[in-house]
């Protein structure tokens, strides 16, 4: 039986690793969670998990705590705002994981059953690039919304990201818009914006999709410093561009989730 773990199930997939997916997951979670929202975050990338580095949650166990009902169970990390579990707070960083299907499909079981997430309003999930075990799975235990797609400017990203886009509509999962992330770097000083791994092909991909492009979010060094130190730059609010624009993306998100009536 499919669990309902909040209203809204998002997944964020990029069928492409290296295109900073995990990093728009983590910023949109807080961002949500920075305008009232209830947040869950699982990060279901289980050959890479990265969310304890993002979050600044290296080396921590989650504790158990025991229910009213008597039954013991596993608690998310709580953190910026929202609710995290990752499969990086059960192995160490350095271990190599050499799971089949059955074997990931119970990792994944055992991370949305067996911990305590609470009431939530929105639930985002962050796949593993590619198109395999994982969405399967999460299709047969999850309750699922929508998708969002994450993907760079560059051809080899957005065939990648076309193919992700057609695994979820084989599970009947909406696609509700595509992030572009590193769409640009704009020259320190200048108003310059050079356009590093070129230009046009989320737009292209949209269109053959007939969908939108609900961000595109430049190459800035701050994005990337702030995922390596464990503090995600949407923490700062609307105070400055790099993290602006994951609270319009939010925004955004919101408006396309109400325009589908997922919610």
């Amino acid at each position: 039986m499919k669990k309902k773990l909040a209203p809204l199930t998002i997944l964020v997939g990029s069928g492409k690793g290296g295109v900073g997916k995990s990093t728009v997951a983590v910023n949109l979670a807080v961002a949500l969670a920075s305008i009232g929202l209830e947040v869950g975050l699982l990060d279901a990338d289980l050959y890479g998990p990265s969310l304890p580095i993002m979050l600044g949650l290296r080396r921590l166990v989650p504790r158990k705590e025991v229910l009213p009902n008597g039954k013991e169970a596993l608690m998310p990390f709580y953190k910026f705002g929202i609710k995290s579990a990752s499969l990086g707070f059960f192995i160490e960083e350095s271990r190599t994981v050499l799971w089949r299907g059955p074997m990931m499909s119970g990792a994944l079981e055992k991370l949305v059953h067996d911990i305590e997430w609470g009431p939530l309003d929105i639930f985002i999930v962050d796949l593993p690039p590619g198109t395999g075990d994982v969405p399967i799975s999460l299709s047969k235990i999850l309750e699922i919304s929508g998708a969002l797609i994450v993907t760079t400017p560059q051809e080899v990203a957005t065939l990648d990201a076309a193919k992700a886009i057609g695994c979820f509509y084989e599970l009947s999962i909406p696609l509700l818009g595509i992030v572009e992330n590193m769409s640009g770097f704009k020259a320190p000083g200048s108003d310059i914006v050079y356009h590093l791994f070129g230009e046009g092909g989320a737009k292209d991909l949209a269109y053959r999709f007939d969908t939108e492009i609900l961000a595109s979010i430049p190459l800035h060094p701050l994005i990337g410093i702030g995922a390596e130190e464990g503090c995600p730059v949407a923490v700062k609010g609307n105070l400055r561009e790099e993290s602006k624009i994951f609270h319009e993306l939010a925004k955004r998100l919101l408006q396309t989730v109400s325009q589908h009536n997922l919610a």
